[in-house]
């Protein structure tokens, strides 16, 4: 028999009736209790009070200076346990203003009033963290929340947790860090760490790994503290439970990457990287096995004998191979419960973080990884991702293999790893896009047959062929620098003995305009790399001369423009040194550049070895010399003579006898065009 459901909707009840009311009456007291009581465990409950629009007379009461402190606090038990009613609830609480609410009234010393104050606080923030901010901003009480949520941790036990808590959640960025330790969080939470209570102890411990990342000031300020250190790995002894070693390992990390613990200290390259690499085998939980991943693999990213070390201990490397294989009945359900999570995507990106750092340097570990069973082909997978996690984990993988010559030459190539780079590099995601540009700045060295088209028949089309450079030298012009930085990055790989064919191509996708705009570019690092793009055009003498007509007078002058600017870093100098060294091999530009007395002064003056003790300016600044009177071209005799007027064989005689290697010879072989 079908049921009305209108017919069956439940009456509200009497103490929400009352509590609603417009007059104060003396019942509220026992009506709110009976709330209290009965939202406790119940979402349905909890949100049916929230619907009644309940939230605001509870805030109301707690702001009203003259409302029983008895009130207030048992409002503030129930805004505590709605908190407790999922995503939704919190959120309604959050936009009813509730944090700034309850954060004004801690004003009173009633322990119990605090109490329920913060744990609705720490319910809050542990399911939100829109309002993190408010904590940190001026008030009545002065600077920022945070010395008051600090001196509460003297009141009690619940309160050492409840702000704790907060605290684990509320600090993300490098202010919030400064903040909490201006206001003595350090010295006032340590002795927490002490803690009988493992649930006071474990959210303290993950606030100091909170505060201190990525932060030296904040991790040389923990050195400081007597005795921390030593407890941090007290606290990742075995016997300890895994998540306090998993944390108190990932508070090692972040003290050693910022340079407290040296990485040859034994806390470091035995018992922290240890712990990490246990937390990867195979009989861990999965939480325990991403997590661990995660913290291993930023604790070796860019130390070589850290990465050593793992890839040999406890037979990492086929553990976390395993974990690629990962499948969601392999293990139970983690302890969160989360079912959100996809945890076999977790565990590839986890994978994935920890073989990118581990391969990061050494031929042979790239070799031992890229052997295991499946790996490029899970890469290749994990590229097509609806994670972006994992997407962007794959490619930092790929890109640590992809410094390998041995392996584009074979395993890479092979599998034409190269395929969705040039997808990926078309990305929205800005992280995955400068990864996928950097494999790809790996791959067209020119040592890779994934350049051009080679003459297998396997894989006839490469990446010229499929447009790599059309889509790099687009992307040359983004606004973005890092983005603008790989681009340009990528066409001066393209552009390092490059056919001439290519050559053309690459100039006319990028246009001399761009070209120019690079040169000029306010990121010195990419005015390098776009002058050695114009340096690697101009390389083979028979094709100079139609590469400047190519590239008109404008990039011309834009390097010579180099050479004349002030405080001018010498690795960019160089670059400008070396293109107009190769330009000037060319036998038509010989004639054009000889009648340029400023420009040639510009470039002669880097032979001053008083002024230019370097010798990667003097080098290509006397090769450069070297090219406009060699006796292979015409017309040498009457450029020497021109040189010798500006005193350039005096400058060169004053480089023999420096006794700098390289330097003397290359300058006794010019010296002899004078002869």
């Amino acid at each position: 028999m079908e049921v009305d459901e209108d017919i069956q909707q439940d009456p509200i009840p009497a103490y929400l009736t009352i509590l609603m009311g417009d007059s104060s009456t003396s019942q509220w007291l026992s009506c709110i209790i009976d709330l209290k009581n009965a939202v406790i465990g119940s979402n349905r409950e909890k949100s049916r009070a929230v619907e009644q629009g309940l939230v605001p007379r509870l805030l109301g009461w707690i702001e009203d200076g003259l409302c029983p402190l008895d009130l207030k606090t048992e409002a503030a038990i129930v805004l505590g346990s709605l908190a407790k009613g999922g995503q939704g609830t919190v959120q309604k609480l959050v936009d009813a203003k509730t944090v700034s609410v309850l954060l004004k009234s801690l004003n009173t010393s009633n322990q119990k009033y605090c109490e329920a104050v913060l744990r609705c606080l720490r319910s809050i923030y542990m399911e939100n963290t829109e309002c993190i901010n408010i904590l940190y901003e001026e008030n009545s009480f002065g600077s920022s929340y945070i010395p008051t949520l600090l001196a509460m941790t003297q009141q009690s036990l619940i309160c050492q947790e409840c702000v704790t808590n907060i605290f684990v959640c509320c600090c993300k960025t490098k202010e919030h860090q400064m903040c909490l330790l201006n206001s003595q969080a350090l010295p006032i939470l340590s002795p927490l760490l002490q803690s009988s209570q493992y649930k006071i102890q474990m959210p303290t411990l993950r606030f100091f790994a909170k505060v201190c990342y990525k932060n030296t000031e904040v991790c040389n300020a923990i050195a400081k503290e007597a005795q921390l250190v030593e407890t941090f790995v007290h606290l990742m002894s075995r016997d300890k439970p895994t998540e306090m070693q998993m944390a108190a390992a990932e508070m090692l990390t972040n003290l050693h990457r910022c340079g407290v613990i040296p990485a040859s200290d034994f806390i470091i390259s035995r018992k922290t990287l240890g712990t990490l690499v246990r937390m990867c085998m195979r009989d861990r939980t999965v939480e325990e096995n991403v997590r661990g991943a995660e913290v291993l693999a930023y604790l070796i990213e860019i130390d070589p004998d850290l990465q050593l070390t793992a890839s040999y201990t406890f037979h990492l490397i086929g553990a976390l191979a395993t974990c690629l294989h990962y499948q969601d009945t392999d293990k139970p359900v983690p302890s969160s419960g989360n079912k959100d999570v996809d945890w076999g995507s977790e565990m590839r990106r986890a994978s994935f973080l920890a073989f990118a750092s581990i391969s990061a340097n050494d031929e042979e570990i790239r070799e031992k990884v890229i052997k295991q069973e499946g790996m490029i082909e899970h890469i290749q997978t994990s590229l097509s991702s609806k994670n972006d996690g994992e997407v962007a984990a794959s490619l930092r993988c790929l890109q640590s293999l992809t410094r390998s010559v041995q392996q584009i030459r074979t395993v890479l190539h092979d599998n034409a790893v190269w395929k969705p780079l040039l997808e990926k590099v078309r990305s929205g995601n800005k992280e995955i896009k400068v990864l996928a540009m950097s494999c790809l700045c790996n791959l067209v060295l020119e040592f890779s047959p994934s350049k051009e088209s080679f003459r297998s028949s396997v894989y006839p089309q490469a990446l010229v062929e499929n447009h790599a450079v059309d889509v790099l030298c687009g992307l040359c012009q983004s606004e973005d620098n890092i983005v603008r930085l790989n681009a340009t990055w990528g066409i001066m790989s393209f552009s390092y003995y490059a056919s001439e064919e290519l050559r053309t191509n690459i100039i006319n996708k990028l246009g001399t305009d761009t070209l120019v705009r690079r040169i000029q570019d306010p990121v010195l690092l990419i005015r390098e790399k776009a002058l050695c793009i114009v340096r690697n055009l101009l390389a083979g003498k028979m094709s100079i001369d139609n590469t400047v007509k190519l590239l008109g007078n404008e990039v011309i002058e834009a390097v010579f423009k180099i050479l004349s600017e002030d405080n001018m870093p010498s690795n960019v100098v160089t670059q400008a040194l070396c293109a107009l060294s190769n330009m000037a091999d060319g036998p038509s530009c010989k004639a054009y550049m000889i009648a340029k007395t400023d420009e040639i002064n510009s470039v002669v003056k880097y032979l001053q070895y008083t002024e230019y003790p370097d010798k990667n300016l003097l080098l290509p600044a006397i090769q450069f010399v070297s090219n406009l009177v060699d006796t292979s071209d015409d017309g040498s005799y009457q450029r020497m003579l021109q040189l010798k007027t500006l005193g350039v064989q005096t400058l060169l005689e004053s480089l023999v006898g420096i006794g700098l290697d390289e330097v003397e010879p290359r300058a006794q072989q010019a010296l002899k065009y004078f002869a």
